[in-house]
């Protein structure tokens, strides 16, 4: 499959032209396996293919359960310490991040030299001095297909696991829902990866991160469900006293969405949490196809992909803020249908 991007070859020109050995590697706040992965695949990566740079990936404390299995067992770094560069020049990367203010370690991007983008969101803003953005299911696929094969091989047999190969991989399965929304890509993609020493049943280990009181809360989440729209989306929400009142953390409502979104009788759903007074925060989920959430949420201010977006919103109405959403998706389905 044809390369749009060569990595060594722009990283590299980077790092020269610039006169640097310092590299800082970035994601979005609170991130997900594709972030995680995406991070720390290409952090691993350089620190195998070159040597001679310092290799600084930060994550920022508040990443998924599932990921951050691997993430702590790393041998090489540790990413949630914030990266010394005082006194230095340096570029940074930032992966799997469509705009600016959802940024980890904004700081960074800002002090930085130079920076590249590496992205997979139709909603991105082409930021960054380099920017290299394909709407793909994952991030972490686009970075396997811009690294060098061979590269990749040899990173991959001087380093114990986790590689950053299983990093890739673990980006790839997180955001295809188990390879559910996978595409020949994809698939591609996955099965080079167990090829060069990735072990899926590892991996998949990310995936399954229920205890008996979680599956408790999600009991309590899914009976909360209201459905709407001639009964085709559903959607959950929690305020804050409620959330208090229950111990009911984001990372306990945010896999709702994706939850609702697999049963078969629902097409689109969300949930709203606030997360601080009048903060509201929101995860949509569909097929892609019934609706574009990513289009959804584009008059809100919110975005990210097809099937997978999201929204934060300030607000003392939210009852207004969902209404408005409701009209949005009727407006875009009467169009969708008329076409």
């Amino acid at each position: 499959m044809p390369k749009e991007f060569n990595f060594n070859k722009e990283f590299g020109n980077m790092m020269t032209r610039n006169k640097l050995d310092t590299v800082v590697l970035l994601g979005h706040i609170n991130p997900d396996g594709d972030a995680a992965g995406s991070v720390m695949g290409l952090a691993h990566y350089i620190k195998a293919t070159y040597p001679q740079y310092e290799v600084l990936p930060y994550l920022a404390d508040t990443i998924d359960k599932g990921p951050n299995k691997i993430v702590k067992t790393d041998k090489v770094f540790d990413p949630f310490e914030k990266p010394d560069v005082e006194g230095k020049k340096f570029a940074v990367i930032v992966c799997d991040n469509a705009v600016i203010v959802r940024m980890a370690g904004r700081e960074y991007y800002e002090a930085a030299t130079v920076s590249m983008v590496i992205d997979h969101h139709a909603s991105n803003e082409g930021y960054g001095d380099i920017n290299y953005t394909k709407v793909s299911e994952a991030c972490a696929e686009n970075i396997f297909y811009i690294l060098d094969k061979n590269s990749l091989q040899k990173a991959v047999d001087s380093e114990l696991h986790p590689t950053a190969a299983d990093y890739i991989y673990l980006g790839i399965i997180q955001d295809t829902g188990g390879l559910a929304r996978a595409k020949e890509s994809t698939l591609y993609a996955v099965m080079t990866l167990q090829g060069i020493g990735v072990k899926h049943s590892d991996i998949m280990k990310t995936m399954h991160n229920d205890t008996l009181e979680s599956l408790q809360k999600k009991a309590l989440l899914l009976n909360k469900a209201i459905r709407v729209l001639d009964g085709e989306v559903a959607y959950v929400c929690v305020d804050q006293k409620e959330s208090k009142e229950k111990e009911i953390g984001y990372e306990d409502i945010h896999p709702i969405a994706e939850i609702l979104r697999d049963c078969e009788d629902i097409e689109l759903s969300f949930t709203m949490y606030e997360e601080a007074e009048n903060k509201w925060r929101c995860s949509f989920r569909s097929d892609g196809e019934w609706i574009d959430v990513n289009e959804l949420l584009a008059p809100f201010g919110g975005g990210g992909h097809a099937a997978a977006a999201g929204l934060k919103k300030t607000t003392d109405d939210v009852e207004k803020l969902r209404k408005d959403i409701f009209e949005r998706i009727k407006d875009l389905r009467e169009n969708k249908c008329e076409k």
